[in-house]
């Protein structure tokens, strides 16, 4: 009987490990086909760092039962006053990587004293860190963050290819990517509003109307993440793969467009994006920041409900990713692997407050405005200030950058345009700094 008792269990046993392997077998099958970068990403992380993510991911779901109390001691130094210097340091420190052609040098390792090579470059990184100069130059009024943000926009103008009379898109290394659509259409929509210029117009019509057709190629709301992928024009149909954060991109330059034009096709486009998205698998973590962004315009525009309603629906999401344990390094960042990553993030809720404000939402501001603090007390942890930078080979070339980590010494546009872009909207939306740019927001 005690050997019978001892082969069901046997069994038993041996059928649940069965079960897990297979899960884990379809699971990893599943991550390397849908998730490829993700996936790849993490294979790709030293262990200690994986036991690192698991903890804090741990912790996270612990949090989300038992939410532990804000620690406002921990981010008193957030001020508006650090926001603005601080922003203005990591501004200073972009515009050291430009160089005289408008091209923005890719990143700078301040302890190897090494800059990036020419071949090392992303169209998308460029046209994010213009759009964060004209937001840093709206709130200043500083000229020369303007003059860089257009001298970019120049650069990026180069790389411009029609599609019949009425479309265009930009083609970088032989790809067509309706991110690299969208980002530089930020810049120019934000120096039109800024200065009243109408020098964008023709193109800016062109680019829209590239992500219109995008949309249409799916017939279901949802944007085709690319034109042309090194010649291939099926490229999602053939890898299976879509990408979470040009959706995000492209809502955003069309409630820019809607905002500019008045054109009611971007709106409707808009909501036949929204029908699609609003979804589970687009809860991602890269999807929400732009899209936040993107509906929290079109709300401010239009005063729709449903637009403040898919806001706060994915910021809450968003919420539920940030590290809260205050006896932690990484208080106030996100994800199992902190990192600069959580200016992006920044840059969604600080849009979000806005909206908050502009309902009357009081329980949703004040948590989204704790929680802006905690992410940029973690972001000041990141960047170079005075003291950091003296210790190092060229100090001026390492001042005001912010660093992926805070054990990788690389100082990436991409990582400090998303910190400052984010502190830009902290200054407005949380300390209610008034633009030093009001800018023109009528229809021309």
């Amino acid at each position: 009987m005690k050997i019978d008792r001892f082969l069901r269990k046997f069994r038993v046993l041996g059928i649940v490990l069965l079960v897990l392997l297979i899960a884990g077998i379809g699971t990893g099958y599943y991550l390397t086909h849908q998730y490829p970068k993700e996936w790849n990403y993490w294979k790709n992380l030293p262990v200690s760092e994986k036991r690192r993510a698991i903890g804090l991911e741990i912790k996270r779901i612990w949090d989300g039962i038992f939410l532990p109390a804000p620690r406002p001691e921990l981010y008193a130094h957030v001020t508006a006053e650090t926001l603005e210097h601080s922003m203005r340091l990591g501004a200073d420190w972009i515009v050291t990587m430009q160089e005289h052609h408008g091209r923005f040098r890719y990143w700078y390792d301040p302890v190897s004293d090494k800059f990036s090579s020419k071949d090392d470059d992303n169209f998308l990184r460029q046209a994010g860190t213009s759009f964060s100069l004209s937001l840093v130059y709206e709130m200043t009024g500083e000229p020369h963050y303007f003059e860089a943000a257009r001298e970019s926009v120049q650069y990026l103008l180069a790389f411009t290819e029609s599609l019949d009379a009425d479309k265009a898109y930009f083609l970088f290394r032989k790809k067509a990517k309706l991110g690299g659509i969208s980002l530089p259409m930020l810049t120019m929509l934000k120096i039109r509003q800024l200065t009243g210029t109408t020098e964008f117009d023709v193109v800016l019509t062109k680019l829209a109307n590239m992500i219109l057709f995008l949309q249409e190629k799916y017939n279901t709301g949802q944007y085709k993440s690319t034109y042309v992928y090194s010649g291939d024009y099926e490229y999602e149909k053939h890898s299976g793969w879509e990408s979470k954060i040009y959706p995000g991109e492209a809502l955003y330059a069309l409630a820019g467009m809607y905002q500019a034009f008045g054109d009611a096709r971007y709106k409707q486009s808009m909501d036949w994006a929204l029908e699609f998205y609003y979804r589970e698998k687009w809860k991602s973590h890269a999807f929400l920041p732009w899209t936040i962004s993107a509906f929290a315009s079109l709300y401010e525009q239009t005063g729709e409900w449903k637009y403040a309603d898919y806001v706060f629906f994915l910021s809450d999401q968003l919420l539920t990713q940030q590290n809260l344990d205050g006896d932690d390094e990484a208080y106030g960042s996100f994800h199992g692997v902190p990192s600069a990553n959580t200016g992006s993030y920044m840059e969604g809720l600080g849009d979000a407050i806005h909206v908050a404000r502009l309902v009357g939402d009081k329980r949703r501001l004040r948590l989204y405005q704790e929680r802006a603090k905690m992410g940029y007390r973690w972001l000041f942890t990141l960047q170079y200030g005075e003291s950091d930078a003296a210790a190092l080979k060229r100090p001026d070339m390492a001042r005001g950058g912010f660093r992926k980590t805070l054990t990788d010494s690389q100082l990436r546009i991409d990582n400090t345009q998303h910190a400052i872009s984010s502190f830009a909207k902290g200054l407005r939306f949380i300390y209610e700094m008034p633009p030093a740019m009001p800018g023109i927001n009528h229809f021309q």
